[in-house]
């Protein structure tokens, strides 16, 4: 990664670093200063190694969920660059004709008619670079899609890259290295001979001596022995690939003296070189703009995106972090509020013989510092173990089980990263402990001594002051809001201005149960309400993860705040109910009377629990919505099967073909619709801005006839999407766009947008006047003008990505450039989409042929999304620990705390058993209401996120799905770990002894 929240990570590092240097200088020139402090400090630390371990586990969750995160950007950031380097091996750049794509050889669909090299334009190349030291190895080569065939075993794969480069000219470049170990070489291969990697060699089920046929771009099938299983890390054979020398290639191809690319490696490593390549280019440009060629930077790319990938994943995952963090921010406080109150006696008379309050603040500091330390380190280490686990899951959504199949996850733990954790987790717990130590110092001291409460202390100017300040800051940040159409400031301010209001109306008399509950009630009451009444009052509002991260924590305060200060009618009403069970009614009583009483405790406890149910829920229900509304209608757009042909042997009539393609049933295929795609630069007219690199798809009228592609905006003048496939079929010029390179007001997207963008309206609008853009064929230097005309829906699949137009218009633009080399069938009733595909790929094996059938596309794509979105609710999860963490800390305090009146209870009749279940049941009210609390919040705000999508064209038909099961289990289970966190006091108060008890100083 190269950056992280937006900063380079180098300077981020530094920047922490520093920040972590100084915090813990201040801390040990303190420690210095004041050594008797240190060692009370200490001396706290291992006197209840219990307490410490479970203060400790509590402290160390946020480093976790960090950790874990830039983990798991790392896992994908090094996954992404060691497939480029598979793919690419030694390549760093790649000299060919302009408008080539740019991933060799280019998928299936890639543009047709790309231009080959004159093969003396490779000793250009190496004069350019001559005596540079830059670079270690320059070769011509041929890399092209070609179809095989094992005729005795039966076996045939219509996706074989086909790598072919002169002999002499390997050096530089990786080696190939054969079954038994040894290094071979092209120039050893005879005429008629092959290398296969092993990818090909499974999928074919051949070994060396083996012969196979080669389909080679219409020109019939050639034989070949295979001499050698391989492995060879070369240009575009990351996948099933086939290794001949050049001249081979260039007989089987029919291009005597030609290639389709040179290859440059630069000096060092497959991955350090690609740092030389703009000094490499520079050397380069002047060639291959005398030669009318591009020089393309693949492997420097390739890092790029995958630093951007990297970036990402972190940005997503730090983002459904957030509420767990704070919480864990919350359990922090909490743990020393309370390691406070245990300690007030022992704090009271330290002040009474002359401690100051600074002294305490520093002492809890070190004993914080202490914890924080080493909650830290394991959080970091842990949190490098969580991200390994997290990679495991993400690994069987991306299909990469198997090891040759999928993208293949490789685990990276970054020291670079860990650091970056331990600094945050550090300083973020050093700072709440130094809070938390600043307002536990503020006691009186008789009262301390003799341990109790703290008389209310005359802070009224203050309050109103705070008061004052926070209400004209909400104020401001909703107007701010409101004038720049963006619901976080708005949705931050009225809460704001909301809390702000309590010692408001506090000081003008309103008793304080109706003051915390009528705000607590209206902040909820504002944030849930459905966004079009929002928008209906305030205007379009712009949301990002942003709204829903403040809405979230707002929703959470208001709510504890409703039901902490309305506990006691709650109670009543379990009283009402359950209390009529005999040898009951005492225990709820007892369970209830201590909530009730330290409301503070109870509240952020409760906030905790709360506020990441609240979160799971609404992350839970909310994907689980989207994903269950991935249909084939919507990703095969009124077809059932979609196939793809390599780009030098396409189909141009598949119509009149499949009339005699063998093995194909003619009436089993209803119609079909084809597209050709070209790589062409596009800019949007008006702007003033440059070309950037897009896609251009020609579909011919049959496509446009049947499709079923929605559209989510359309151009003044139109009033359907049928309207607008009609009109892109008859009228030249027109062309519809994805919904990627559109603008939104509402961002909720971690991925990097392409480089060309329209502007100028908003997808939401749903309308828009037509756009004129140009496109650029950078091979030929034709351009083209066309007009959008229309959006996709976002549910639209990637395969549609680009600008469609027609074929008729695409060919007049840029005559014998493109040719149809995808292809999508609408098969008859009672048709079967798979088998009708197979047939398919048999039929059309020397075209290189891949089908599958839409059905089988969804099937994976809702597989995979449902694997990843049990992912995202195990690491949102993770935060529920923090509210077991926070019930452990609490029981165990409680049990000190409580110790003389559980001797009375005993002493006058209360069973062991009795004392356990009021302890018992003391967790679960809190627990069982944070998680049908924060489950309805969760289920209100998810609906509110469905129903503001089904207004917007591309989720009509989004319903709200919950996924019941799931959250059942992932509850159920949290509460019995919360019982059982909770067991170990109670079964230690149950055994204390009466007259022990009530002789407690």
């Amino acid at each position: 990664m190269q950056e992280l929240f937006g900063i380079p990570v180098d300077t981020l590092l530094v920047i922490l670093a520093v920040a972590l240097a100084v915090s813990l200088g201040v801390v040990a020139i303190l420690a210095i200063r004041n050594r008797i402090l240190v060692k009370l400090a200490v001396r706290s630390v291992g006197r209840r190694r219990g307490r410490s371990a479970l203060i400790v586990v509590g402290l160390m969750l946020g480093t976790t969920i960090i950790a874990a995160a830039l983990t798991t950007g790392d896992t994908m950031n090094n996954t992404i660059r060691a497939t480029a380097v598979d793919a690419l091996g030694e390549t760093d750049e790649t000299i060919a004709a302009r408008g080539a794509v740019d991933d060799i050889p280019g998928a299936l669909g890639a543009a047709t008619g790309t231009g080959w090299l004159d093969e003396g334009t490779v000793a250009r190349v190496e004069s350019a670079v001559a005596g540079s030291g830059l670079v270690d190895g320059v070769t011509g080569a041929i890399v092209e899609q070609v179809a095989v065939q094992a005729p005795v075993q039966r076996q045939s794969e219509p996706s074989v890259v086909l790598f072919a480069a002169d002999p002499a000219r390997m050096d530089g470049f990786s080696p190939i290295v054969g079954a038994e170990g040894a290094d071979l070489s092209l120039g050893d291969l005879r005429p008629g001979e092959v290398y296969l990697n092993q990818k090909a060699a499974k999928e074919l089920r051949v070994a060396a001596g083996d012969r196979v046929l080669v389909f080679a771009g219409g020109t019939g099938a050639a034989e070949r022995r295979v001499r050698d299983v391989v492995r060879f890390k070369g240009a575009g054979t990351a996948d099933a690939a086939m290794l001949t020398s050049l001249g081979a290639a260039q007989r089987l191809f029919g291009h005597s003296g030609e290639i389709r690319a040179v290859l440059v490696s630069n000096r060092g490593g497959a991955t350090s070189g690609a740092a030389l390549s703009d000094d490499v280019v520079a050397l380069l440009v002047p060639v291959t703009d005398e030669l009318g060629l591009e020089v393309q930077t693949l492997k420097q790319d390739a890092i790029e995106d995958a630093d951007a990938a990297g970036s990402a994943f972190i940005a997503f995952f730090t983002t459904f972090g957030t509420f767990s963090i704070a919480a864990g921010i919350l359990l922090i406080f909490l743990i020393f509020v309370m390691l406070a109150a245990e300690r007030r006696g022992e704090l009271g008379i330290a002040r009474a013989i002359g401690t100051r309050r600074g002294h305490l603040v520093e002492m809890f500091t070190f004993e914080g510092a202490a914890y924080d330390l080493a909650a830290a380190a394991v959080g970091a280490a842990l949190g490098a173990l969580v991200a390994f686990g997290m990679v495991i899951v993400m690994a069987n959504a991306f299909g990469a089980s198997d090891a040759d199949e999928g993208l293949q996850i490789e685990y990276a733990v970054s020291a670079r990263s860990l650091l970056i954790a331990f600094a945050i987790g550090v300083l973020l717990t050093l700072v709440v402990v130094a809070f938390s130590a600043w307002r536990v110092s503020v006691m009186t001291i008789s009262t301390a001594i003799r341990n109790l409460p703290e008389p209310p202390a005359p802070r009224r100017r203050r309050r109103i002051v705070l008061a004052v300040i926070g209400l004209l800051l909400g104020l401001l940040l909703a107007l701010a809001g409101v004038t720049s159409d963006t619901a976080t400031p708005l949705m931050l301010g009225v809460s704001l201005a909301l809390i702000s209001l309590v010692p408001l109306l506090r000081l003008a008399g309103v008793p304080e149960r109706l003051a915390f509950t009528a705000c607590g009630l209206a902040v909820v009451i504002f944030l849930m309400l459905p966004w079009r009444a929002l928008e209906s009052v305030f205007g379009t509002l712009a949301m990002d993860f942003s709204s829903w991260i403040v809405a979230g924590l707002m929703i959470v305060v208001g709510t504890v705040w409703v039901i902490v200060f309305n506990a006691d009618l709650l109670l009543g009403a379990v009283m009402r109910v359950a209390g009529r069970i005999r040898g009951l009614a005492p225990v709820l009583r007892m369970s209830m009377a201590y909530p009730l009483r330290a409301r503070f405790r109870t509240g952020t406890t409760l906030a905790m629990f709360t506020l990441v149910v609240f979160v799971l829920v609404t992350g839970s229900a909310s994907q689980a919505s989207f994903v269950r509304s991935i249909d084939v209608d919507d990703t095969g757009g009124g077809f059932q099967v979609r196939a793809g042909t390599v780009g030098a042997a396409p189909v141009d009539d598949m119509a009149a073909a499949l009339k005699s393609a063998p093995g194909v049933r003619s009436e089993d295929i209803a119609f079909v619709g084809s597209q050709s795609v070209l790589a062409v630069d596009a800019r949007q007219l008006g702007t003033g801005r440059g070309f950037e690199s897009y896609p251009v798809r020609g579909l011919d009228a049959s496509f446009l006839d049947h499709t079923t592609f929605g559209l989510g905006a359309i151009a003044s003048g139109y009033g359907s999407a049928r309207e607008v496939w009609d009109a892109v079929r008859d009228r030249p010029g027109l062309a519809v766009v994805d919904s990627f390179i559109v603008p939104r007001r509402d961002n909720f997207n971690f991925g990097v947008a392409p480089d060309f963008a329209l502007t100028g309206f908003y997808f939401e609008d749903g309308r828009f006047d037509p756009i004129p853009i140009e496109v650029l064929d950078k091979q030929t230097g034709a351009t083209a003008r066309l007009t959008v005309v229309g959006i996709l829906k976002e549910t639209a699949p990637f395969e549609m990505i680009g600008i469609s137009t027609s074929q008729q218009t695409l060919t007049s633009a840029f005559p014998g450039r493109t040719h149809p080399t995808i292809h999508y069938f609408g098969l008859a009733p009672g048709a079967d989409p798979e088998d009708t595909a197979a047939k398919l790929e048999s039929a059309f094996l020397e075209n290189g042929l891949e089908a599958q059938s839409i059905q089988e596309v969804v099937d994976d794509t809702v597989a995979a999304s449902m694997t990843f979105n049990r992912l995202i609710q195990g690491f949102m999860g993770l935060g529920l620990i923090v509210g077991v963490a926070a019930l452990g800390v609490i029981s165990a305090r409680a049990v000190v705390e409580r110790r003389q009146q559980i001797g009375v209870m005993r002493a006058i009749g209360f069973r062991r058993q009795m004392v356990q279940a009021a302890f018992l049941l003391e967790s679960s009210f809190v627990a069982l209401t944070a998680i049908v609390v924060g489950t309805a919040l969760g289920l209100l705000l998810a609906w509110n996120i469905v129903d503001d999508q089904r207004q917007q064209p591309s989720w009509e038909n989004l319903t709200l799905h919950v996924p019941w099961l799931n959250l059942f289990v992932i509850f159920v289970v949290v509460y019995v770990v919360a019982l059982l966190a909770t067991l170990a006091p109670a079964v230690r108060a149950s055994r204390i002894r009466p007259a022990e008890a009530l002789r407690y100083q």
